[in-house]
C-alpha cells in the first residue's frame, strides 16, 4: 500500500511554473487528468484485491468461491419497485422474503412462479435494475483523462505560433525587426489564417466545457441515470439525516435510501443457472443469491467526489470561454477608441497580432516600443499619423534618429 500511496503522491504533484495556457486550462488539463488517473489507480487496486461474497447453503453442492466468481461475472439485481418500500425490505432493493419477486394488483407482494415453476395468476414480476459496473469502472475513469487532456493537444497546435514568440522572446539578443519580419508578416500569415487561430483559441475554451459536460452524461448513462443528482441528493440526505443512526440494512430511519445505496447498491440479487446431463440423467436448478459487493462502497465516494469536481470543472469551463470572449470583446471596443495614438497601431493588425503585441508587452516593455515603432514605418502611411502624434507614446523609442 505504501507503493500505492507514493505513486499517487507522485501524480497529484503540481509544479507551480508558468505556462502557456490559462488558469481555466490547467485546471481541466492538469488537474482533472491526474484525478482520472488517481481515481482510476484506487479503484484499479480494489478491483485485483477486493472479492464479491454471496450468501451460500451448505445443501446446494456449490462452493462459495465459484459462487462469488460467478456472480461477479454474471452481474447484480435490486427490485426497482423495492426501493422506496422499506417497510418490506432486507437491502436496498431486496426483498426480506426472496420468494418474492412479483407484485400483485393490490400492491402487495408476491411470489410468479409456485414451487412447481408455475405461474401464479395475478402476480407480476418486478422489474430488475441490474449493476455490472465494477467490471469496468477503472478503465471507463482512466479513458476520461484522454478526453481532458485532448483540447490541450488543440491548443498547442493552435497556439504553436505564441508559444514560438515567447521562446523567442527569452532571447535577450532579439530585435523588434526580426519579431516584425517573423511574426507580423502579412505574407506569411495571412488574415484568414489570424483569423482562424483566434476562432480556434475561443473553440478550445468550448472545448474543456464540452469534455466536463460529455465526461457527466456518460456517468450519468453508465450509472443508470442515478449520477446526474447525486451530489446534490447526498448533501440532501445528510442534511436532513445528520443525527439519524444507520439501521442494520443500511437504510436510514427506514424512510430514506443512503444515495451512494441508489448509485451502487452494496447488497444484490444474483442468479445462477444450474445444469447437467449425462446418458442417463439430466439436471437443471435455478439459485437465488444474497451478495455484498464490496467494491461499489469504494466507488460511491469515488464518484461522490468526482460529481463535485465535474460540477466544478463545468464552471471553471464557462468562466474561461466568458474571460476569452471577453478579452476579445474588450479588444474591439478599445479599438473603435480614438483618444490615444497608440491604439491607431491597434486598429490596422488583425486580433492575432494583438495577442502578439500583449505578449510582447508582458515579457519586454522595451522591446514593444520598437516593435509599435516598425510597425508604424512599415504599415502606417505618414501623412494620416504624424511623427509628432506618434511621439505622444510613452514608451517610444529613444534611440530612434
Amino acid at each position: 500500500m505504501s507503493l500505492v500511496a507514493n505513486s499517487i503522491k507522485e501524480i497529484i504533484s503540481i509544479k507551480i511554473k508558468s505556462r502557456n495556457d490559462s488558469v481555466t486550462d490547467q485546471y481541466q488539463r492538469i488537474f482533472m487528468t491526474k484525478i482520472c488517473i488517481v481515481f482510476a489507480a484506487l479503484i484499479g487496486v480494489n478491483y485485483f484485491n477486493d472479492k464479491v461474497s454471496c450468501i451460500v447453503a451448505n445443501t446446494n453442492g456449490m462452493s462459495d468461491s465459484f459462487v462469488g466468481t460467478t456472480c461477479w461475472i454474471q452481474g447484480f439485481y435490486v427490485f426497482e419497485e423495492m426501493i422506496n418500500r422499506f417497510e418490506d425490505c432486507g437491502y436496498y432493493g431486496i426483498p426480506k422474503n426472496m420468494e418474492h419477486d412479483g407484485i400483485n394488483s393490490l400492491g402487495h407482494l408476491c411470489a410468479v412462479n409456485d414451487r412447481a415453476l408455475g405461474k401464479i395468476f395475478g402476480c407480476y414480476p418486478m422489474k430488475k435494475k441490474y449493476y455490472d459496473q465494477y467490471q469496468y469502472m477503472p478503465f471507463f475513469i482512466a479513458s476520461l483523462a484522454i478526453l481532458f487532456y485532448l483540447p490541450y493537444v488543440i491548443f498547442k497546435i493552435t497556439n504553436s505560433d505564441l508559444m514560438s514568440l515567447k521562446d523567442t522572446l527569452n532571447n535577450k539578443e532579439v530585435k523588434a525587426e526580426d519579431i516584425v519580419s517573423a511574426y507580423f508578416n502579412v505574407k506569411t500569415n495571412s488574415v484568414r489564417k489570424m483569423k482562424l487561430r483566434v476562432i480556434m483559441s475561443v473553440c478550445i475554451k468550448f472545448l474543456y466545457l464540452f469534455a466536463n459536460v460529455v465526461a457527466f452524461i456518460l456517468c450519468d448513462v453508465l450509472l443508470n441515470g442515478d449520477f446526474r443528482k447525486y451530489g446534490l441528493n447526498y448533501v440532501r440526505w445528510i442534511r436532513s439525516h445528520s443525527f439519524i443512526g444507520l439501521t442494520s440494512n443500511g437504510l436510514k430511519s427506514q424512510t430514506e435510501p443512503k444515495p451512494g445505496y441508489v448509485l451502487l447498491p452494496a447488497m444484490g440479487f444474483c442468479e445462477i443457472h444450474e445444469a447437467s446431463r449425462d446418458n442417463r440423467n439430466s439436471y437443471v436448478n435455478s439459485h437465488r443469491f444474497i451478495c455484498e459487493i464490496s467494491p461499489h462502497l469504494l466507488y460511491q465516494y469515488v464518484m461522490l467526489v468526482f460529481w463535485f469536481l465535474l460540477v466544478f470543472g463545468i464552471g471553471i469551463s464557462i468562466a474561461g470561454v466568458v474571460v476569452a470572449m471577453f478579452g476579445y470583446l474588450i479588444n474591439f471596443i478599445c479599438l473603435l477608441s480614438k483618444d490615444s495614438p497608440a491604439k491607431k497601431i491597434y486598429r490596422i493588425v488583425t486580433f492575432r497580432e494583438i495577442d502578439y503585441l500583449e505578449c510582447i508587452r508582458r515579457k519586454n516593455l522595451p522591446l514593444y516600443s520598437d516593435v509599435l515603432y516598425s510597425l508604424k514605418e512599415k504599415r502606417v502611411k505618414k501623412t494620416k499619423y504624424s511623427e509628432r502624434k506618434f511621439e505622444h507614446f510613452a514608451f517610444v523609442k529613444s534611440d530612434r534618429e
